[in-house]
């Protein structure tokens, strides 16, 4: 997708010269000629002895990634109802008290880098890469690191076993590119993927992303449980009419004690998660741009623009537009018209 530069960028190609990084200046080192023997790790000697590594960069919690704690605040809330009840089904009260602290703290544990492999195998469904395939995402990662000036030893590398074309900024310092992506994508676009990943990572959005979805699965797990219940009421009609009445007395019921005594938190305490993930899927959406932005200051704007189209003209959004409105209200991702306009905006304003 570099054709003004001379170099072999076809679809699958791989040449020393296309995957050699911009030079930063004196210490900035280059790729390295081998990887390293355990795949998805780096180590000193994949480098230049003269080189040092680029100083470690910190993660810039983001507009969209706080709004996105903030807005998991009422489905955490919904689900430390559902412990709760649950405990106070065991008895003595320790042992119902020792089940809600463990759910409180579970979330630590998630987020504790002891966890991160196990998260990135089980929860993810990555793998690590191979020899061949860690010889070039260490190039090309190594490539955006130097442009960004963080230390890639400071990441792990993963593959996601899938044919489509995608990557992933996971909790902790993982990153990961599916196979596809890694077979397939010239060098260039390739960097751009792994630059889009690393803005996740610089905006903190991998670790809200992780911590509200962790803490929302017992709220959500009772939501799915209501419909599967209504789902099979639809298919008994005795049983879906107690369900309904049911459900319609205890909503009713609701309403009246909220008239009359005039607290409306309890109403309030049970609406809110059902209009949170509106502006969470809003917000979800402007870290995407965010990311891509990332991707455009380090150089990659022009190549995510052509990464997009490829997608576009594989009738990416198609799905998308059938969805109507309701889908787009609720997407996490932008069209890919919106992200590729914004990053044309981006490219003309800079002339990148």
């Amino acid at each position: 997708m570099n054709a003004s530069d001379g170099k072999d960028d076809r679809p699958g190609s791989f040449s020393a010269d296309g995957w050699q990084p911009v030079s930063r200046g004196p210490g900035r080192g280059g790729a390295p000629d081998a990887p390293n023997t355990a795949p998805g790790s780096f180590s000193p000697i994949d480098g230049p002895p003269q080189s040092a590594p680029p100083p470690q960069q910190g993660v810039r919690i983001s507009v969209p990634s706080a709004a996105e704690l903030l807005l998991g605040i009422p489905w955490a809330l919904w689900s430390f109802g559902v412990v709760s009840s649950v405990a106070a089904w065991f008895s003595p009260d320790w042992v119902s008290l020792l089940i809600v602290v463990l759910w409180v703290v579970s979330g630590v544990v998630v987020v504790w880098p002891a966890t991160e492999d196990f998260i990135a195998k089980y929860l993810y469904r990555l793998r690590r890469p191979t020899l061949m395939e860690q010889q070039k995402l260490d190039i090309s990662w190594r490539t955006v690191c130097a442009r960004a000036g963080v230390d890639p030893g400071h990441y792990r590398l993963w593959v996601e076993e899938s044919d489509t074309i995608n990557g992933a900024a996971v909790a902790g310092h993982s990153v990961a590119v599916t196979r596809w992506a890694l077979n397939n994508l010239p060098p260039r676009q390739l960097q751009a993927v792994l630059a889009h990943e690393l803005g996740h990572h610089r905006g903190g959005h991998p670790w809200a992303t992780l911590l509200v979805f962790w803490y929302a699965q017992p709220g959500r797990l009772m939501v799915s449980l209501i419909q599967a219940l209504f789902r099979l009421g639809g298919r008994v009609p005795a049983l879906g009419c107690v369900i309904v009445g049911f459900f319609t007395l205890a909503l009713a019921g609701l309403i009246l004690n909220s008239m009359i005594f005039g607290n409306w938190s309890w109403a309030g305490y049970a609406i809110l998660p059902f209009l949170v993930p509106i502006p969470l899927a809003w917000f979800s959406r402007r870290a995407e741009l965010m990311a891509d932005r990332v991707a455009g200051e380090l150089g990659y704007a022009r190549d995510t623009i052509a990464f997009l189209y490829d997608l576009q003209s594989q009738g990416q959004d198609v799905a998308r537009r059938a969805a109507g409105w309701r889908g787009a209200m609720y997407a996490t991702h932008p069209t890919l018209a919106d992200r590729i306009r914004t990053l044309e905006r981006y490219a003309q304003g800079t002339r990148a």
